[in-house]
């Protein structure tokens, strides 16, 4: 199909919003339970493993869907499953915010990732596969990236209002939680009547009226070219690169998912910042410019060499601040750690600066590389064939799901047992084991159209 020679980007465009609103929400989702988790404790008084389980309950019910949902858009199509995502997102965020007990919480945080597993699995693919091969990178990375950043920077912006004006303790949280439901709500109507995708219909299932409605939209006649290879076959085929890309995405959101629940707790406490003003800091000033620096290269120089660069500098960065957090007098500070357990508390003045120079670089080396393309789920969604991509995306999204969610849990066990210095040199040591794994062995697909 020559794509500049029909109306694609009108289906580009569409496939951006209504797959991005939902990835807004997820990010919202997410991100906000942060932020507001000092009020739930506090009304709820949770123990430590309690705290662990609210958080990272999400992740486990995105696991479980993700597999479920994943495997029936290879064989109902995608469409099938568009709009239950946002739906089951609704209703675990309206029971969340009038959760009155842990119990309750835990499980209506289950049910919203049970939305939110189906929407990681559905919302890349959707938008790879209705994407013109020479700005897919682009594409993909505004519905997620960019846009799950957004979302993290609206639930900051909400509470900042809420505590302006004087609202109570009691309800602050559950306000915040309640109004990620404004943005999966706005997309459902969008997601029902987008068009079953392009690869889809020309690869899968060509049904004749949604063909019509993808034909009206593109203003082109439509060429069928079904795939009549075995399902089985096919995922046979693509079983390697699924895991290893799996590998890769799990590996970025052990580090990356518990520094963006726990980095407005840990790092800027000492620094006199709070987690609002924290997250409005780390976004502007580090992840967006490296999400403007990835879309505009992304299609230029590939995804492979932004992937080992942007990891290559978390790697590096980390490093350095694992360093600080070891001994201060490395980079000529006179101050002592007495208690490794204690080391970020300890760090204060210019040590504290310096430590939030080394947590920024790494969070724009992120959001150059890893984050824009790993952590848009790029790799699977672009590497694997048409026929088995929602059921290997699923494998990934399970596999990414459950690590962070194991990650986030143990972070606050870890945490107070061997302290940050060792935690932040086991993620530096996974960031320059992505660094190789993806030089050697994941394809680059710039430009490639998909299978």
């Amino acid at each position: 199909m020559d794509y500049n020679k029909t109306n694609f980007s009108t289906l580009e465009f569409k496939s951006v919003l209504t797959a991005g609103m939902g990835v807004f929400t997820d990010g919202y989702e997410l991100y906000a339970i942060s932020l507001v988790f000092y009020y739930i404790q506090k009304e709820f008084l949770l123990n430590g493993l309690e705290e662990g389980i609210v958080i990272a309950s999400a992740y486990y019910g995105a696991a479980v869907s993700a597999i479920l949902l994943g495997f029936l858009s290879d064989k109902l199509g995608r469409k099938f499953i568009y709009g239950l995502d946002v739906a089951l997102m609704s209703l675990g965020i309206l029971f969340q915010s009038i959760s009155t007990n842990f119990t309750e919480l835990a499980m209506s945080r289950i049910i919203l990732g049970f939305g939110i597993g189906a929407d990681y699995v559905l919302s890349p693919i959707i938008t790879a596969e209705n994407s013109n091969p020479k700005n897919r990178g682009k594409r993909m990375i505004i519905t997620f990236a960019v846009l799950w950043g957004m979302g993290a920077v609206a639930a900051a912006f909400i509470e900042q209002i809420l505590l302006l004006i004087n609202i109570g303790n009691d309800l602050i949280w559950r306000i915040v939680l309640f109004m990620g439901i404004l943005p999966a709500v706005s997309v459902f109507y969008l997601r029902r009547k987008l068009p079953e995708t392009y690869k889809f219909l020309t690869r899968i299932k060509p049904k004749r009226e949604e063909l019509k409605k993808l034909e009206n939209e593109i203003k082109s006649k439509i060429t069928i070219s079904l795939d009549e290879v075995p399902f089985s076959k096919r995922f046979i085929s693509a079983i390697g690169i699924t895991i290893i890309s799996s590998i890769l995405w799990l590996l970025y959101d052990i580090y990356s998912s518990t520094f963006a629940i726990y980095g407005p707790i840990t790092i800027a406490g000492n620094l006199g910042l709070n987690p609002i003003e924290f997250t409005y800091l780390a976004q502007f000033l580090a992840g967006l410019p490296g999400q403007i620096i990835s879309i505009y290269l992304v299609d230029k120089i590939g995804r492979k060499p932004l992937i080992v660069i942007g990891y290559a500098g978390v790697a590096f960065w980390l490093f350095m601040y694992t360093m600080l957090l070891m001994n201060p007098y490395y980079f000529g500070l006179s101050i002592h750690i007495s208690n490794p357990l204690k080391a970020a508390e300890s760090l204060t003045g210019e040590a504290a600066l310096l430590g939030l120079l080394f947590y920024l670089m790494n969070y724009l080396s992120s959001a150059i590389g890893p984050a824009s393309i790993i952590g848009s789920a790029m790799l699977t969604s672009e590497l694997v064939p048409t026929k088995v991509r929602g059921t290997s995306q699923a494998i990934s999204v399970a596999a990414d799901r459950l690590a962070a969610a194991f990650s986030i849990t143990a972070f606050p066990l870890l945490l107070a047992k061997f302290g940050l210095p060792a935690l932040l040199a086991v993620y530096s040591t996974i960031a320059l084991v992505s660094c190789i794994i993806t030089l050697l062995l994941i394809p680059e697909t710039k430009g490639v159209e998909l299978s």
